[in-house]
């Protein structure tokens, strides 16, 4: 991953994780089955873009 990844993850995903917390301090019910299935969700997420980045950096050094 580039810097320009980590920027992006540092300014979209720290803020998301944090909004998540407060809502979830918000629920009087404490429905933590909703809270797994969105931590997976974002697990996913992250996952799937460091891999989709990781090879359009490899095809992109093969190019030059």
């Amino acid at each position: 991953m580039n810097t320009t990844s980590f920027i992006f993850f540092g300014l979209m995903l720290i803020p998301f994780v944090i909004f998540i917390i407060w809502l979830v301090k918000q629920d009087n019910r404490k429905n933590y089955l909703g809270l797994a299935v969105l931590a997976a969700a974002i697990i996913v997420a992250v996952i799937v873009a460091i891999y989709v980045d990781a090879k359009f950096m490899n095809l992109h050094q093969q190019l030059k």
